[in-house]
Protein backbone atom coordinates (compact mmCIF):
# COMPACT_ATOMS: atom_id res chain seq x y z
CA UNK A 1 0.00 0.00 0.00
CA UNK A 2 1.14 3.08 -0.60
CA UNK A 3 0.22 6.46 0.21
CA UNK A 4 1.01 9.88 -1.50
CA UNK A 5 -0.44 13.76 0.67
CA UNK A 6 -0.69 16.58 -0.76
CA UNK A 7 -2.61 19.56 0.68
CA UNK A 8 -5.17 21.47 -0.96
CA UNK A 9 -4.79 25.29 -1.72
CA UNK A 10 -6.32 27.71 -0.07
CA UNK A 11 -7.04 24.68 3.13
CA UNK A 12 -4.01 24.76 5.42
CA UNK A 13 -5.82 22.18 7.74
CA UNK A 14 -7.13 19.49 4.45
CA UNK A 15 -4.85 16.98 2.73
CA UNK A 16 -5.42 14.39 -0.01
CA UNK A 17 -4.41 11.22 0.98
CA UNK A 18 -4.14 9.19 -2.43
CA UNK A 19 -4.65 5.42 -1.96
CA UNK A 20 -2.30 3.33 -4.37
CA UNK A 21 -2.11 -0.38 -3.87
CA UNK A 22 -4.20 -2.97 -1.65
CA UNK A 23 -5.74 -2.34 1.42
CA UNK A 24 -5.49 -5.43 3.53
CA UNK A 25 -4.31 -7.48 6.99
CA UNK A 26 -1.00 -6.88 5.49
CA UNK A 27 -0.84 -3.27 5.82
CA UNK A 28 -3.68 -1.94 7.89
CA UNK A 29 -1.12 -1.15 10.47
CA UNK A 30 1.12 0.93 8.53
CA UNK A 31 -1.74 2.84 7.02
CA UNK A 32 -3.45 3.53 10.29
CA UNK A 33 0.04 4.90 11.57
CA UNK A 34 0.28 7.01 8.70
CA UNK A 35 -3.12 8.64 9.19
CA UNK A 36 -2.37 9.26 12.48
CA UNK A 37 0.52 10.65 11.51
CA UNK A 38 -1.68 13.55 9.23
CA UNK A 39 -4.02 14.22 12.00
CA UNK A 40 -0.90 14.75 14.95
CA UNK A 41 0.51 17.40 12.51
CA UNK A 42 -2.93 19.56 12.78
CA UNK A 43 -4.45 18.56 9.66
CA UNK A 44 -8.36 17.98 10.57
CA UNK A 45 -9.83 16.50 7.30
CA UNK A 46 -8.55 14.20 5.22
CA UNK A 47 -9.73 13.02 2.33
CA UNK A 48 -8.98 9.95 1.07
CA UNK A 49 -8.70 9.68 -3.07
CA UNK A 50 -9.51 5.82 -3.51
CA UNK A 51 -9.13 5.69 -7.23
CA UNK A 52 -5.98 3.59 -7.59
CA UNK A 53 -7.11 1.60 -4.86
CA UNK A 54 -7.49 -1.52 -6.23
CA UNK A 55 -8.92 -4.16 -3.60
CA UNK A 56 -10.18 -3.89 0.40
CA UNK A 57 -10.92 -6.86 2.48
CA UNK A 58 -13.44 -6.98 5.30
CA UNK A 59 -9.91 -6.25 7.80
CA UNK A 60 -8.88 -2.95 5.57
CA UNK A 61 -12.59 -1.83 5.47
CA UNK A 62 -12.51 -2.21 9.46
CA UNK A 63 -9.49 0.10 9.67
CA UNK A 64 -11.44 2.50 7.24
CA UNK A 65 -14.73 2.36 9.91
CA UNK A 66 -12.13 2.92 12.59
CA UNK A 67 -10.49 5.83 11.13
CA UNK A 68 -13.51 7.56 10.39
CA UNK A 69 -15.42 7.12 13.88
CA UNK A 70 -12.22 8.43 15.27
CA UNK A 71 -11.58 10.99 13.35
CA UNK A 72 -15.44 12.18 14.31
CA UNK A 73 -14.67 11.57 17.95
CA UNK A 74 -11.62 14.28 17.80
CA UNK A 75 -14.08 16.71 15.55
CA UNK A 76 -12.06 16.07 12.44
CA UNK A 77 -13.15 14.06 9.10
CA UNK A 78 -12.53 11.63 7.02
CA UNK A 79 -13.80 11.43 3.86
CA UNK A 80 -13.52 9.33 0.76
CA UNK A 81 -13.42 10.19 -2.77
CA UNK A 82 -13.32 8.73 -6.49
CA UNK A 83 -14.11 5.00 -5.27
CA UNK A 84 -13.50 2.80 -8.20
CA UNK A 85 -16.16 0.11 -9.10
CA UNK A 86 -14.52 -2.76 -7.89
CA UNK A 87 -14.13 -1.22 -4.68
CA UNK A 88 -17.29 0.45 -4.19
CA UNK A 89 -18.89 -2.82 -4.75
CA UNK A 90 -17.27 -4.23 -1.92
CA UNK A 91 -18.30 -1.09 0.54
CA UNK A 92 -21.50 -1.55 -0.21
CA UNK A 93 -21.93 -5.22 0.20
CA UNK A 94 -20.85 -5.06 3.86
CA UNK A 95 -22.63 -1.94 4.00
CA UNK A 96 -20.06 0.83 5.01
CA UNK A 97 -21.12 3.15 2.51
CA UNK A 98 -23.92 4.03 4.67
CA UNK A 99 -21.06 4.50 7.45
CA UNK A 100 -18.56 6.47 5.61
CA UNK A 101 -18.47 9.74 3.86
CA UNK A 102 -18.20 8.89 -0.05
CA UNK A 103 -17.73 11.57 -2.57
CA UNK A 104 -17.63 11.30 -6.21
CA UNK A 105 -15.26 13.79 -6.79
CA UNK A 106 -12.09 15.27 -4.21
CA UNK A 107 -13.58 18.59 -4.85
CA UNK A 108 -17.23 17.62 -4.07
CA UNK A 109 -15.35 16.41 -0.79
CA UNK A 110 -13.45 19.44 -0.20
CA UNK A 111 -16.47 21.46 -0.53
CA UNK A 112 -18.39 19.72 1.94
CA UNK A 113 -16.10 21.06 4.54
CA UNK A 114 -16.45 24.54 4.14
Amino acid sequence: MKLEVAEVEAHNNVRVVAFEGDLDSTNVESTLEQINDIYDSGVVHIIADFQKLRYVNSTGLGILLHISKTARSNDCSFKIAKINDNVFEIIEIIGANTLLEVYDEIQDAVDSIT
